[in-house]
């Protein structure tokens, strides 16, 4: 499902981490794969039929964070203006962004592995071995939700610090 709520867990990653994570990495690692089952339904028109692919699974994650990071590094230094404009310094090393990618994009995997059937994190292989049930599709996105509300929360009492 197309939901924003992975942006919770990545945004709390990116405000604990700045100094070791590129939150800008972290944002877009957490959602960028989910273009993958927009184009599916999009196309395939089918709400019933599997719409998570390659792009949900580690080697799509690896080859996904890979591009990803490649983007952001040559935009790095517009990121970085934006970043400090809001009182955030952060490391722009293609290392670090791509771990940082990497990182959200896995922890999207996972966390979709739990509740989606059609997610296999160790793709080709088709096994699931974290699959709970939909059952937790709702939980579970309220959690992140609650993270992304905490999240900002956070963020705006480092800001409101940094400027006062």
């Amino acid at each position: 499902m197309l939901t924003p709520f992975h942006l919770g867990p990545g945004l709390l990653l990116g405000v604990l981490t700045f100094r070791f994570f590129n939150l800008w990495a972290v944002l877009l690692g957490s959602v960028v794969m989910d273009a993958e089952p927009l184009i599916l339904l999009l196309i395939g028109r089918c709400y019933n039929c599997p719409h998570h692919g390659f792009l949900h699974s580690i080697l799509g994650a690896i080859l996904g964070s890979l591009i990803l990071s490649f983007f952001l590094w040559i935009f790095r230094e517009k990121l970085n203006l934006i970043s400090l404009k809001i009182g955030i310094s952060q490391p722009f090393s293609f290392k670090i962004i791509f771990f940082s990618s990497f990182f959200a994009w896995i922890l999207h995997v996972f966390s979709d592995s739990i509740v989606h059937y059609d997610v296999f994190p160790f793709w080709p292989s088709h096994y699931s071995p974290f699959f709970v049930g939909p059952t937790l599709y709702w939980p579970l996105n309220y959690v992140f939700l609650a993270l992304g509300i905490f999240s900002l929360f956070i963020i705006y009492k480092k800001l409101r610090k940094k400027h006062a």
